[in-house]
Order: structure tokens, then sequence, then C-alpha cells
């Protein structure tokens, strides 16, 4: 099926894929993604890169569960919808990294994500399309690779077999390999069993993964006695505008590739990346942001229940920060962690908003509820 709404614009009204610089696509991917500049300029020169075809664009993301990988992945395939000048390069697919091995058989499995490639390029190309644009539409697919982390070549200090047969599969493709791909095309006005031989070296590859292990692992070895390395010491201001010093781990201050291939990262298979881009833990002012502003946060999404009741869900600024301030503690989940929080706050309300005492009545019989500061201290026990 064709993309509703999706009406190509004549070749005049098309800018070339040059003109349309890392710069303008960072803006645009700033849109959906908050907090995560550093990475986006990266993603956005990576894009750059694969639209225009001079050099290989693939990147790995490293980041905490919860810190925006998949929204990074959301938002490159909203960018290619939104500029009409992507429209070939529509053909954009998520997977997971365990469904390219064959786990029986120890083998790796290309034609499980050239088979990804091809519905994502069907539903773009429309009904019946030409042998010739299904392969074109297919090698210029944009590849994201999600939780490559658990396909490491170590698990628990064990050699792990699968994980060196995705890597060395992934590497193959990446370096630009020529794949037979069986499929069903409209030939001549029938449609027929076909072989298209899918060039992967057009694809751009972005893999991602949470990596927990790795910030252990980096961890104890800078906490090693006689390592020669010290944690960095911050400023932190609460909620409240209390400043204090905390030392604190960052991973980015201190990775170096030896961890990664530790962690049990083929180091052929890292060379196949342009950039490895480790992902920022969120500040509260990014996750305070997030709260207030992110289309899906728990805090919109409870806006939006409410408004099915005719009542005005409102929230403080402080109790913002307050609930901002108690997910950052849970850097190993980052956003995720809002949600959680704001359900211990916002639930009791959800189910019975008629009996707060915080309920105020409007004109015309609607409501307003407002989420305070004293509100979050009492629930969270602050």
């Amino acid at each position: 099926m064709a993309e509703t709404g999706d009406t190509a614009p004549s070749a005049g009204e098309l800018r070339p894929l040059a003109s349309i610089a890392p710069k303008e696509i960072f803006a645009e991917l700033q849109r959906g993604v908050l907090g995560q500049d550093t990475a986006l300029r990266y993603v956005a020169v990576a894009i750059f890169k694969h639209v225009t075809g001079k050099v290989p664009g693939n990147i790995l993301l490293i980041g905490n569960s919860g810190t925006g990988k998949t929204t990074i992945m959301n938002n490159i395939q909203r960018l290619y919808q939104t500029f009409p000048e992507y429209r070939p390069f529509r053909s954009m697919t998520i997977i997971n990294a365990n469904l390219l091995v064959d786990s029986d058989r120890m083998e790796f499995r290309p034609d499980r994500l050239l088979t990804a490639a091809e519905q994502r390029a069907r539903s773009v190309l429309g009904r019946d399309p030409t042998v010739e644009d299904l392969k074109a539409a297919m090698e210029r697919a944009t590849v994201c690779i999600d939780e490559i982390d658990k396909m490491s070549s170590v698990v628990a200090g064990k050699p792990n077999a699968i994980g060196v047969v995705l890597q060395q599969g992934l590497l193959t493709l990446m370096e630009g390999e020529t794949v037979a791909y069986k499929t069903y095309a409209f030939v001549d006005g029938e449609e027929r069993e076909v072989t298209l031989d899918i060039d992967t070296g057009g694809m751009m590859f972005i893999c991602g993964g949470a990596f927990e292990g790795l910030y252990d692992q980096v961890y104890l070895r800078v906490a090693k006695p006689g390592s020669g390395e010290k944690l960095k010491s911050h400023a932190i201001r609460t909620a409240d505008g209390d400043v204090r010093i905390e030392e604190r781990f960052t991973l980015g201050d201190f990775l170096k590739d030896e961890d990664l291939f530790t962690y049990g990262m083929v180091p052929q298979f890292l060379a196949r990346f342009d950039n490895i881009v480790l992902l920022d833990e969120l500040s509260v002012d990014v996750l305070k942001e997030i709260l207030l502003k992110a289309f899906d946060s728990p805090y919109q999404r409870s806006r939006r229940y409410f408004e099915v009741l005719d009542i005005e869900l409102e929230i403080e600024d402080l109790a913002a920060a307050l609930i901002a301030e108690q997910a950052q503690k849970h850097t190993r989940t980052g956003a995720r962690a809002l949600r959680t929080i704001f359900g211990k706050i916002i639930n009791r309300l959800e189910y019975d908003p008629w009996r707060s005492d915080a309920l105020e009545e409007l004109e015309e019989g609607k409501h307003r509820l407002v989420v305070t500061a004293g509100l979050v201290r009492s629930k969270l026990g602050l």
C-alpha cells in the first residue's frame, strides 16, 4: 500500500541531496530527540554521507536503557518522511540482533535482514513495484539493528559462538556484499519468482545497544587501586536550588577501544563503523523537559487521559523538577524511570479524581487538577 498523503513532488521542486547539510538534518532530528545533541550531530553527518553516497555512514550507538537509542532511530525514519528529497531512502527497518542468527545451525541469516528491508520497500513503493525499483529501494535501505550488545563474542567470561557468527556476518554486509535474494515481483504483467542480486554497499547500518556490563567493566578498571585514573567531580544543583559536589562515573570519560574488545566486540566488526557514539546520561533538566514536552511522556499521556473527563491536568515547575531529580537517580533506566515515578503520583488521581482536594471547578462544568510539589513529596516520601 502506498503511503497515505505522500505525493511525490516534481523534479524541479526537489533540492540536490548535497544541499541538505548536516546542520539542517540535525535541526530536524532535534525536534524529536531531547538531550542528545552530541549524538545527533554524528547521526546527521552519517545520514548526509548515506544519502550522498560518497562514503559509508555506519554508526554504533551505546547508551543506557532509556537514553534515546530507539527514539533516535524512529526520528531518522520521521526525517526520511519529512523531506521529499529523501523518498528514495525511506526503506528503513529496525530489527533485533538475535533474529539475524539461526542458533540451531549457528548460521548468519542475511535473508531475514533483507526480508525486513523488502517489506518496508514495498510499503513505500506501493503495489506491484518493478524488479528494478524494488532492488534500488532495498539497496538504499537504512538498517537499524537493536540490542547488538546481546550478541557479544564473550558471555560470562566464556566464548559465545552466536555472537561471533553475527558480528562476522554483519561486518561482511557492511563492507559491501552482493547477496542473492529470492522474492516475487511483477515481470511483463505477471507475478514471478525472481532472484535479486542485492548490493549491500549502499545501505546504512545503525547498530545500538545498552552495553550494561560495559559500564561496570570500565568502572572497575578505573576504580582499581593504581589505575592512575580518577573519577571527576561534578556540581549538582538540586530541584530546591541547593548545590552539592559529587564524584560521578561517566563512561564517556574513560572508554577505550580495548574496553569494547574485552566486552566481546570483534575488532574487525567495530572497524566497519564510521563512528562509535556514546549517548549522554540524561540530566535533571533534560528529564524535566522530556516529562513536560515529549509527546509520549507519562505527563502528556495523563493530560490526554484527563481531557476525556473534561479535566485540565497541570503540573508545577518545582513538582516536575522533583520528579526529574528522582528519575535521574535511576541512571540505568533513563527516561523510562519517569513513567514509574510519575505513575506513583498520578495513579490514584486517574482512578478517582473526583475525590481529590486538588480538583478545582472551572466554568462550563470543566475542572482543573494541579500536580503540586507538596503532592510529589507526599507520594514519594521526600
